[in-house]
């Protein structure tokens, strides 16, 4: 036995008490479990938790052998680098987030209504110009449209979740009476991804399933709008920054974009670029935010705090300033990371984040009113689409 730098009381090989929420009887379990996939150079509680000094030839696989042994028996381990050694920390599973479906499905039906009467309004301009002969069916297009993005991209967190063994809720839409209806969607999770790996996978799962689902409602919509005159523009009209992945796909589709004319939005489209604008800022390396996982899988802790603070900095010159308030208030909270902190991240996983920068930059959706022509210019010419700067 000795006593730590830190304080705690050192532990021989046999149970000890334990203070706080660690029970006498489960030491004996939780050192067999990190016994059999990793050696243990030393042990003591501190702080109502054990904690072991550890080595192991795979960091990575043992901690997850290590992890789902301890998760049968209530605990979840955490994995620390500590000078030249590996500092596991084992503290009480908390219990699995309460959920009821039944609000999950109340949420759900009342963003339908509220996305329904934000393509209702929307509509009723098209219907008074003539473009649209009933207003019930933008409504209605609007919203199944805007929430087959919302929805699939939290699937994807779902279904990640699932897989990787991170106890989760049934994705929570939230309504908000507004011109779209909503402020998205989320779900809850009570315990932190495994490792850097499921971490990245958590984070890129969402974005890059609403994409698959953003595509091709910004196709159909894009067919359902109208080319207009300038002067044809219905007062009251938004103008927006069309996003890269817009300009790509009106000049694929062989939409006609003489000088003069503009696409005036139905509101199929108008639901993709609002899908655009929640890729953008849910891929901002910020705090908890999607692309804050994958900074904080990618970079670690210095790095995940230094790209939040620059993440909220470009949310707010793209026009967002709402947002970037939140973002520079989470970014100032710290990211409590991957249980296994210690384990990197796939060589495949690197490649895929050039993969989600790359939608992030086709997604990337200023303020109305906000002028990013420059970048816009930058972007055209890398991807060889000057030409369709009006």
């Amino acid at each position: 036995m000795r006593a730590n730098d830190e304080g705690g009381m050192g532990l021989g090989d046999g149970p000890a008490p334990f203070g706080g929420p660690l029970l006498p009887p489960d030491y004996g379990e939780i050192r067999r479990v990190v016994e059999a996939h990793f050696r243990i150079e030393d042990a003591w509680i501190e702080e109502g938790s054990a904690r072991f000094l550890v080595s192991s030839g795979d960091v990575k696989e043992s901690f997850l052998e290590a992890e789902r042994g301890l998760a049968r028996l209530g605990y979840m381990p955490f994995l620390r680098s500590r000078g030249d050694g590996l500092l596991m920390i084992v503290l009480p599973r908390p219990s699995p987030p309460q959920s009821k479906p039944i609000w999950n499905l109340i949420l759900f039906l009342l963003t339908i209504g509220t996305t329904a009467y934000a393509g209702y309004e929307m509509s009723l301009v098209l219907v008074r110009n003539g473009l649209e002969l009933n207003p019930i069916y933008g409504a209605l297009s609007f919203s199944a449209a805007l929430l087959s993005i919302l929805g699939l991209h939290e699937l994807g967190h779902k279904f990640i979740a699932n897989r990787r063994g991170v106890e989760s809720t049934l994705p929570y839409f939230i309504p908000f009476p507004s011109f779209i209806g909503t402020f998205g969607a989320i779900i809850r999770t009570k315990v932190p991804a495994p490792n850097r790996d499921a971490l990245f996978d958590l984070g890129a799962a969402g974005p890059l399933a609403g994409f698959l689902a953003m595509v091709p409602v910004a196709a159909i919509g894009l067919r359902l709008s109208f080319v207009i005159e300038v002067g044809q523009i219905p007062p009251g009209t938004i103008p927006l920054t069309p996003p890269l992945l817009f300009r790509l796909m009106t000049h694929l589709m062989g939409i006609p974009l003489e000088e003069g004319r503009v696409i005036l939005l139905h509101p199929v489209a108008f639901a993709s670029w609002v899908g655009m604008l929640v890729t953008t800022l849910n891929l901002m390396p910020v705090g908890m935010l999607d692309g804050g996982h994958i900074a904080r899988a990618i970079f670690g802790e210095r790095g995940h705090r230094a790209l939040s603070i620059l993440g909220a900095l470009l949310t707010l010159a793209l026009g967002w300033w709402f947002m970037a308030i939140f973002m520079i208030y989470f970014s100032l909270m710290r990211h409590i990371g991957p249980l296994d902190d210690v384990s990197g991240l796939t060589i495949g996983r690197k490649i895929l984040s050039l993969l989600i920068a790359g939608v992030a930059i086709l997604c990337l959706a200023p303020a109305p009113g906000v002028s990013f022509q420059w970048l816009l210019r930058i972007l055209e010419r890398i991807f060889g689409l000057a030409a369709l700067s009006p």
